[in-house]
């Protein structure tokens, strides 16, 4: 039988048996499985077996759900592999093994949780320069000149 193991310090019980066909998960005590820690929404996740697979869904939570650093919305597990729900890290233990993560769905940002939302570029990027704008400013004062010229020309012509 699969188990979440606590990875968290301070976080009692130290492991959860998944023995339900579907476990939520989350700071409320009307979870199966409640993680007392103010990252962790009320109600956060919800743990769901599909067959031997362990499967995580997300349930809309304020600082998000992540397998192995990765932002979810839905994902199999596998075992050995680490969850965070908020700042929560549980690993999972166990025989059973998931799929793939192909149907792994990266979570955005909710208009609430603007604030929340992680400032400035993702590690690894940096922002190129957009040059269109500045070469449409450029384009558009030649055409003006252009047009100006024409008429310029073509009103000292008439007098």
């Amino acid at each position: 039988m699969p188990k979440l193991i606590v990875l968290t310090e301070g976080i009692e019980p130290t492991s959860f048996e998944l023995t339900k066909e579907a476990a939520s998960v989350g700071r409320d005590d009307e979870n199966d499985i409640t993680l007392p820690h103010q990252s962790v929404s009320g109600s956060h996740a919800e743990l769901v077996m599909r067959g031997e697979d362990v499967h995580v869904r997300d349930l809309g939570s304020t600082n998000g759900t992540y397998i192995n650093g990765n932002k979810v919305a839905e994902s199999p597990l596998q075992p050995s592999e680490v969850i965070t729900f908020g700042e929560v890290e549980l690993k999972l233990d166990g025989p059973r093994k998931a799929q793939s993560h192909d149907k792994q769905l990266e979570q955005g940002v909710r208009l609430g949780n603007l604030d929340s939302a992680p400032k400035g570029p993702a590690k690894g990027f940096s922002k190129k320069s957009d040059k269109s704008g500045r070469y449409f400013v450029i384009f558009g004062v030649v055409v003006a000149f252009v047009i100006i010229g024409a008429l310029v020309m073509a009103w000292t012509r008439l007098n």
